[in-house]
């Protein structure tokens, strides 16, 4: 299994990919709050064509930690997400829950 050393590196690389600069602490507090999905084949990515999924990042992610109660707003800012990072085969969770973070101002 990959530390997490490893898999922050890899998701410095994508979002480096995405020409997005990091915030070092930001996305410690990401992948903590990703937690084992990390490191977890099927959940360490998010399938912005699943809108099941989708929905389970705003409650899980959106709501809890970002703290968005308006359902529409989040799911917009879901949508932008999956838009900025449309091409990319692999989007793993934690750099799509680190552009939320940076959308509301994290």
């Amino acid at each position: 299994m990959a530390t997490k050393d490893e898999m922050m590196e890899k998701y410095k690389e994508q979002l480096g990919d995405l020409g997005v600069a990091v915030d070092e602490a930001l996305l410690d507090w990401v992948v903590d709050a990703v937690g084992p999905a990390n490191y977890q084949d099927d959940a360490r990515t998010v399938a912005c064509s699943d809108k099941s999924e989708l929905e389970s990042v705003y409650s899980g992610f959106v709501a809890d930690e970002l703290k968005e109660t308006d359902h529409e707003q989040g799911m917009d800012a879901i949508e932008s997400v999956c838009e900025e990072m449309n091409g990319i085969n692999q989007k793993y969770r934690a750099v799509f829950y680190y552009l939320l973070a940076k959308h509301y101002g994290k």
